[in-house]
């Protein structure tokens, strides 16, 4: 009884209703290969009988086939489990085998042809063409990555890979056309949760920069975590207007105050053959 039985803490947080509170109590296990894995307990409300023996006996019965029904579920949940392992491997396999080979080829082929044509425009389309298809690459190379790694090895949300490929597409909707995307380095495991939100948002902030004000054709993200580097660096080009002598405001002090919340570093820069780039930077944690 756990009113009176020192070995007993009180049930469901200790009950002081008299007309709901637990008096007998009973608890037997739930074996699994000989050991318990839990318990099946049954209570009266105070004033009751205590369980005796018989009734005690058939409720070891009962707990003897609950654990058979566990565990058979517990067998079943690993199979499919298993299934989908197998399947995601499949996956990932054709992926690689068959679809990044006939993009990778593809692409050489189009850059081979860009020697044989004589108009500008038209070798500066197939160069897009091409970076497009190394984007793609990089879209695929990060789903095989995401379909081979154990979900318990995951976060909470898509990785970041992914993630930056959906942010950089949906700018392409406002700057009207696909900005290039590369990424190297173990982005996967080496950048924590909160730092991968700061890098979405400062990308997703400098490409609408380009868009709104930059008058850019052409635009490129990189995501570097260098295997034996303490940082992350991100880096966003391109061809537009250039940023010019203003004072940054907006986007740009957004993006330079996410890097102070990082302990990290904006910098403003103007490549030799015009535009504008913008590069993010923050450390990694060491532990």
């Amino acid at each position: 009884d756990v009113r009176t039985d020192p070995r007993a803490a009180p049930l469901d947080g200790g009950a002081t209703d008299a007309e709901g509170a637990h008096g007998p109590v009973v608890a037997v296990p739930l074996p699994v290969d000989d050991a318990p894995c839990g318990a099946l307990r049954l209570s009266r409300r105070a004033g009751r009988p205590g369980f005796d023996a018989t009734e005690t006996e058939l409720i070891s019965g009962f707990a003897d086939q609950a654990a058979i029904a566990l565990e058979l579920a517990r067998r079943r949940a690993q199979s499919e489990e298993l299934a989908v392992l197998h399947d995601r491997d499949r996956i990932a396999r054709d992926l690689h085998d068959l679809a990044i080979q006939r993009l990778f080829a593809t692409g050489m082929t189009l850059q081979s042809a860009t020697r044989s044509i004589e108009r500008p425009e038209a070798v500066e389309r197939v160069t897009r063409a091409v970076d497009d298809l190394d984007a793609t690459i990089q879209i695929i190379r990060s789903t095989i990555l995401q379909l081979r790694t154990p979900d318990d090895d995951r976060t909470a949300g898509p990785a970041l890979r992914r993630r930056m490929a959906e942010t950089v597409q949906l700018a392409a909707q406002h700057l009207g056309f696909p900005p290039a995307l590369r990424i190297t380095g173990p982005v996967e495991t080496g950048v924590p949760d909160e730092l991968a939100e700061h890098v979405l948002a400062v990308t997703a902030e400098a490409l609408s920069n380009t868009a709104r004000h930059a008058r850019a054709g052409r635009a490129e993200v990189s995501l570097a975590v260098p295997d034996a580097a303490d940082r992350l660096v991100l880096t966003v080009t391109d061809d537009g207007t250039g940023l010019g002598a203003a004072v940054p405001t907006g986007g740009l002090l957004n993006m330079r105050a996410r890097a102070e919340q990082c302990a990290g570093t904006l910098s403003l820069e103007t490549p030799a053959e015009g535009g504008a780039r913008i590069v993010w930077s923050a450390p990694l944690p060491t532990d």
